[in-house]
């Protein structure tokens, strides 16, 4: 597995660094000290796991970081390290499309723990920073959870997010328009929509389009 670690203390980067070759196993590690060089590194090496500090040097805010490893990595597994400063910050790379949330104190068994758990697809965020910012976030990834979507309908809603008709859909997917159609009646159902502008604005409030698409 190919893990990024982005942090511009190589100190940190090397706790890290112990800490996943500990508990992941054999990994290809990558590093980076600021944004430029971690969007670079993501891009030429494709890593499966980033562990991003909050509070990265540079004009980039970590949040646009975020959303821009997103938008680069549409898989990628994206958990934010912090001493927890602001916690409009953690909310805000919640919404860019990070997975989890750690403290940089948290135990290394914890730590360990919470890899695994964040790469096994669930959502993984420290009690205390849940305690600040958990309504919001929580509702989020809970109904994000909830909303399970089999890989058609996902490709079907991927495609109503580039505003495709139900014919072009049929055509880029090699079904018929009646299929499709039931596909589209079905996502309705599953996110509480009422037409399909709602269905595609709800399936990026769960976080189940990748943010951008509208404009791609």
């Amino acid at each position: 597995m190919r893990v990024l670690l982005v942090d511009d203390h190589p100190v940190a980067r090397r706790g890290l660094r112990a800490v996943v070759t500990s508990h992941l196993g054999e990994c290809e590690i990558f590093e980076a000290e600021d944004a430029t060089t971690a969007l670079a590194l993501a891009h030429d090496k494709r890593p499966e796991m980033i562990l991003l500090d909050a509070r990265m040097p540079g004009s980039m805010p970590p949040d646009e970081l975020c959303q821009e490893l997103r938008e680069l990595l549409p898989d990628v597994v994206i958990v934010i390290f912090t001493a927890f400063d602001d916690p409009s910050v953690i909310h805000a790379c919640f919404a860019a499309g990070a997975n989890g949330c750690l403290l940089k104190d948290t135990s290394e068994v914890n730590v360990g723990a919470a890899l695994r758990a964040l790469l096994a697809g669930q959502f993984v965020i420290d009690p205390r920073i849940a305690r600040e910012i958990a309504p919001e976030v929580s509702r989020r990834y809970e109904a994000k959870a909830a909303t399970r979507l089999t890989d058609r309908e996902q490709e079907v809603l991927t495609l109503l997010a580039h505003g495709c008709s139900n014919r072009k859909i049929a055509q880029q997917l090699c079904l018929s328009e009646t299929t499709v159609k039931g596909y589209v009646t079905g996502l309705l159902h599953k996110l509480d929509a009422s037409s399909r502008l709602e269905a595609v604005v709800r399936a990026y409030e769960l976080g189940l389009v990748v943010p951008g698409a509208l404009g791609a």
